[in-house]
């Protein structure tokens, strides 16, 4: 919610707001300077205004003229089929983790390091997809035969189960 003071000629000179989320108050003011409006007449001359204004929002890809955009999405709230988490977060959901065996070659050669895996894990819990996303090829595929056996607890959105999309490291250390 905020103010805006429109001059004479009907531009917005100033706009200020004083709730709301911080984060969309930038956007808010740089549209809010792009209207334009019919200039106020007081006594037949052209006077500037000040101005109520309220932003709303509203996260929807086909918002149509008039339209209550509230009730349109009380009817689309449909489930994705898919989302997108956090490692710490997918890591919350691990139920069965089985540790990657050191190659010896590996091992001989004193390398270690991360492999990170990108990982789409199915509704049930299991390892759909892994792509390697980086890491050494010596430990790589250690790295996924270990992670293609883990299960997860499925993730629910809105109580149904969905896939989620993820990253998922390994670490290779020498003792």
């Amino acid at each position: 919610m905020g103010t805006i003071l429109v001059s004479e000629s009907g531009s917005v000179e100033n706009v200020h707001f004083f709730k709301g989320d911080p984060l969309l108050t930038a956007a808010a003011v740089e549209a809010a300077k792009k209207w334009k409006f019919k200039p106020v007449v007081k006594d037949g001359k052209p006077i500037a205004v000040v101005a109520r204004t309220t932003f709303n929002f509203v996260l929807a890809d086909d918002v149509q003229d008039g339209k209550d955009v509230a009730a349109e999405l009380d009817q689309i709230r449909s489930v994705p089929q898919r989302v997108r988490v956090s490692q710490g977060v997918s890591a919350g959901h691990l139920a069965h983790r089985v540790q990657p065996d050191y190659p010896l070659e590996a091992r001989q050669a004193r390398i270690q390091g991360a492999v990170v895996l990108r990982a789409v894990i199915g509704k049930d819990g299991s390892i759909e997809k892994l792509t390697l996303v980086s890491g050494h090829p010596m430990l790589a595929p250690a790295a996924i035969d270990a992670v293609q056996q883990w299960r997860y607890r499925p993730y629910l959105l809105l109580g149904s189960p969905v896939e989620v999309d993820t990253e998922i490291s390994v670490n290779f250390q020498l003792r």
